[in-house]
């Protein structure tokens, strides 16, 4: 009978202490937009807003219009660095913020007067957050279920079969240690921003191009000066590939990448070589302990999809939840089909886009050697062109 309770105490002490070591607090979903994270959260007493998700923000951004509809008054500014530039925001002290069950109290958030992406369906992205959710859980970034997973940071305890790699909070962010091999000759072992917020795959800082005079050394690219970053300033930057990438004992091999050109922002600091952005991050399903100073790497569904890369020489905005023409290539197909930044796209090979999701749009112009029909909107004109897709790196 001793042994039958001593065996009883023991397995339920031993389930104690498992549900004690992973205490979920909130469960919350969300959707990628263009491969950017997008949440939803509550201030004070707002009704639910969508942010971004964002690691590589350190502080939280909210748009003007947003604040000022809550009736939140600035004390005071500061200055705020982005990628590629700085702007000054306005400092909102004191506020609280719900994300799905989870509460942050005493929250000073920035209040910043540059526009924020729209959503492709048409919604709002009212701010962005990061270190203040990551700094005060351990979190599960889960690309299979579109889940985040906020965890007590207290008594966590990892128990899955992911990479565990150690990272560095530096200015609030999580900063790794990868290595890239630009050709034969020439292989960088550094540190790397793991950043949700960045769109690209990989992003090499400017003084790391410049210090091993990478643009002689990858073959093909191209140039564009385009908006970057939070700070809502524009940049050159360059796109080419790397032969490799390693980083949480994955090689990505002929990896797009975007070279930085830039003068300002953490893209310009000698001590970062440069940013792992979502591309990459989403082929794992990720947990960041940031009290232990680890993130732990799932590869995940994702892992074995193609890169995507620029074959058409623009990009698509939605704004209104209507697609537009924006950052036009110079000598691309887009320049060749007479396209011009700002044009809104009507129909594609016959096929209205109001009838199309919004993923659909975007994999038209992602296929090369196809040739699509299309029919656009400039001020009160429409106009007829033709496109054909073409690698450019």
């Amino acid at each position: 009978m001793k042994r039958f309770f001593y065996l009883f105490f023991l397995i339920l002490f031993s389930f104690s202490i498992a549900f004690s070591q992973n205490q979920e607090i909130a469960r919350v979903p969300f959707i990628l937009n263009n491969d950017h994270i997008i949440i939803q959260l509550r201030i004070n007493n707002s009704p639910e807003l969508n942010f971004m998700f964002d690691s590589g923000a350190g502080g939280i951004l909210i748009k003007k219009s947003v604040s000022d509809s809550l009736g939140l008054e600035a004390v005071t500014e500061k200055t705020n660095t982005g990628a590629v530039g700085t702007h000054t925001v306005s400092i909102l002290k004191g506020n609280t913020v719900f994300i799905g069950d989870a509460q942050i109290n005493g929250v000073n958030m920035m209040r910043d007067t540059n526009e924020f992406e729209e959503l492709d369906s048409g919604g709002e992205v009212a701010g962005i957050i990061g270190f203040h959710i990551l700094s005060r859980f351990v979190v599960r970034v889960d690309y299979d279920t579109h889940e985040l997973v906020l965890y007590n940071r207290s008594n966590f305890v990892y128990n899955g079969d992911g990479v565990v790699v150690p990272i560095v909070l530096t200015y609030n962010l999580p900063i790794a240690v990868g290595k890239i091999k630009i050709d034969e000759a020439t292989v960088i072992e550094g540190f790397f921003l793991a950043d949700t917020g960045a769109r690209s795959y990989l992003i090499i800082s400017s003084p790391t191009v410049d210090k091993y005079d990478i643009l002689s050394k990858i073959g093909d690219y191209y140039a564009l000066k385009t908006g970057v970053g939070s700070s809502g300033k524009k940049a050159k930057i360059v796109y080419g590939k790397v032969k490799e990438l390693d980083f949480a004992e994955q090689e990505f091999g002929h990896l797009p990448t975007v070279f930085s050109q830039a003068q300002e922002g953490v893209l310009s600091f000698d001590g970062i070589s440069g940013i792992i952005g979502n591309r990459v991050l989403k082929k794992f399903n990720i947990t960041f302990d940031y009290q232990r100073s680890l993130m732990y790497l799932e590869p995940n569904a994702n892992m074995s999809k193609k890169y995507k890369t620029n074959v058409s020489g623009f990009s698509i905005a939605y704004r209104g939840g209507k697609p537009f023409v924006k950052d036009i290539i110079e000598h691309s197909p887009a320049t060749r089909a007479g396209l011009r930044n700002d044009d809104e796209i009507i129909a594609i090979d016959g096929k209205v886009v109001e009838n199309l999701n919004h993923s659909e749009v975007r994999s038209y112009f992602e296929k090369a050697g196809e040739k699509l029909e299309l029919i656009i909107q400039r001020g009160s004109k429409l106009k007829y062109t033709e496109i054909r897709l073409k690698e450019l790196i």
